[in-house]
């Protein structure tokens, strides 16, 4: 990338476009520091905190924060990708990627943390595209990390030190999901996984490296695979089985603004219902067939400064995109708390949400996996995410629906309430909104692993077994960038031109969870055909495999 100034050790990104509020996970104090000319490299310092979390030792998982860095380059006006350097022994020897400085606080003690680096295969060979942090310790709590360090030698990502550069940090809150047998479906429950014209209890083990099959109701066991309907699952296809995280929550309305931030204006255009060059205050989700009363739909990101278009030598100029009730007028102007940015963010499309995965460096989820992320090691027939056959339904209240509304602690008013039925409004409501600091696992609508609004909230998209196009399906991790168009770009190998998740059609995927119970809307042969398919009831969150047990321990400078 070419410039004419030093490189700015600063960093730009936080206000007034970015932030990571939507459930209480922050980053402050963003620096560059040690730069090293010669040898391309800087350090990004900053600090790191959330809420509400926890290692259980009776589960075998924990929540953590997925992390991950942007750069800006001034003179082209765009974002990349930072890939970050991998940790060379001990990390904090010479050489490390990554380090923590004493003391840090989670809750009222100093408690050491681990980290694990996720990698990509790229063009160039594997690289660090992110860095999950989490708790070495059980425990539960809050959580502040100061003075975290990450090492990026930004002479590989095509940075020089004569560019002007910014950096903005990005945090998400995912739950692991441990290695173990699972029981998949529960054979009764009305559009569940079935073979043969039955609905089927499956159980799978690991022996040898192969999965082992067996059916209590129908006639499949296999020692080489699993086959549906007949039909083999590749061994590539995520059976669920081996170790994962999940997000915590679906994409709230603040991070995709966050997103859209990042892109091109030709990006956005193809990430967005409505124009980047539309008026400001224009609500940029919404498409207009629902726009007679587009209040009740609870999307609140709108643009914030128009698109300009490209003129003679002037190239295009990106819109901004913030939250806004009321379109950035009055008391509730951009991006302040009352602005709904932490409700989840309706009308995804496959092709946005998808969008969003690779570029944060996740990847879409199989229907089974969403099946192991609910039951976990046991099963309850009819059962809903959070482990009962059916919970108190939400009834229609308008606007004393909740309490707070479009804060960030918005809440249910009835605290036993884990979904909404079919017809009642309004849709969408707050991430976690459900849970709150004394809440049962019932309460709060939480699966097994803890994470929330598996059977609530949105419909949420996830890759079938039941279609050939399905079980295409490779679940390599995005690596952080889109192509110009602002459409997906993960392929299987550094060699390969077909992509390994579903193409722009949507066919492949289908609805999970929503509004009901993960049962109502689990068909797998429920196909989504249509790549502008953005609906007030759907939404979206991605996972990514759990990197090999390298941890490094970071409680001590």
């Amino acid at each position: 990338m070419k410039g004419c100034r030093h490189i700015v050790l600063v960093l730009l990104a936080l206000a007034p476009f970015f932030g990571a509020r939507a459930s209480n996970i922050q980053i402050a104090n963003v620096s560059l520091k040690d730069r090293d000319t010669m040898a391309g490299t800087v350090y990004i310092k900053f600090d790191l905190s959330w809420e509400f979390s926890w290692k259980d030792r009776t589960h075998g998982n924990w929540d953590a924060a997925w992390v991950f860095v942007k750069a800006y380059e001034d003179v082209l006006k765009t974002w990349s990708h930072v890939n970050l350097m991998a940790p060379e022994g001990r990390p904090r020897m010479s050489g490390s990627g990554c380090y923590i400085a004493a003391p840090h606080e989670i809750g009222s003690a100093n408690e050491p943390m681990w980290t694990e680096f996720g990698t990509s295969n790229t063009d160039f060979g594997e690289k660090v595209t992110g860095l999950f942090i989490y708790r070495k310790d059980v425990g539960n709590g809050h959580n502040t990390l100061e003075n975290i360090r990450l090492k990026w030698k930004y002479a590989d990502d095509g940075f020089l030190s004569s560019d002007n550069l910014q950096v903005a940090v990005f945090a998400i809150e995912m739950v692991y999901v441990p290695e173990h047998t699972y029981i998949l479906g529960d054979g009764i429950s009305p559009n569940a996984l079935f073979a043969d014209g039955k609905n089927l209890i499956i159980k799978t083990d690991i022996v040898g490296g192969s999965f082992v099959v067996k059916a209590t109701m129908g006639t499949i066991e296999s020692e080489t695979g699993f086959t549906y309907q007949g039909k083999a699952i590749p061994d590539t296809f995520p059976m669920g089985h081996k170790a994962f995280y999940m997000m915590k929550y679906e994409i709230s309305q603040h991070a995709y603004a966050d997103f859209l931030n990042t892109l091109t204006v030709e990006q956005q255009e193809k990430r967005t219902a409505a124009s980047p060059y539309a008026a400001q205050g224009t609500l940029a989700m919404i498409p207009a067939k629902y726009n007679s009363n587009p209040t009740q739909y609870r999307n609140y990101i709108r643009i914030r400064a128009a698109g300009l278009r490209a003129s003679g030598e002037a190239a295009a100029v990106a819109a901004r995109y913030g939250n806004s009730i009321s379109g950035g007028n009055g008391l509730d102007a951009w991006d302040l708390e009352m602005n709904g940015g932490n409700i989840a963010c309706n009308f995804l499309s496959w092709n946005d949400g998808a969008a969003y995965l690779d570029w944060a460096c996740l990847r879409p989820f199989s229907e089974l996996e969403y099946e192991k992320a609910c039951r976990g090691t046991r099963f309850l027939k009819e059962e809903m995410a959070w482990g009962e056959k059916y919970g108190t339904a939400v009834t229609a209240k308008g606007s004393t629906w909740f309490t707070n509304p479009n804060q960030p602690d918005e809440k249910s008013v009835n605290l036993e309430a884990n979904y909404i039925p079919t017809g009642k409004a309004p849709w969408v409501m707050r991430v976690g909104g459900f849970s709150g600091d004394s809440t049962s696992r019932t309460e709060a609508g939480a699966t097994y692993y803890g994470i929330l609004n598996m059977s609530d909230n949105l419909w949420e998209r996830c890759v079938n077994v039941s279609t050939d196009d399905g079980r295409k399906f490779i679940p390599n991790e995005g690596d952080g960038k889109l192509d110009e168009l602002g459409e997906v770009e993960v392929f299987p190998d550094a060699f390969s031109v077909e992509p390994c998740w579903p193409d722009a059609s949507g066919k492949g995927t289908g609805f999970r969870g929503g509004k009901v119970s993960d049962r109502t809307y689990a068909e797998s042969t429920f196909i989504i055909n249509n790549e502008g398919d953005r609906t007030p009831y759907t939404g979206f969150r991605g996972a990514r495999y759990a990197p090999p047990e390298t941890r490094y321990d970071l409680s001590e400078f």
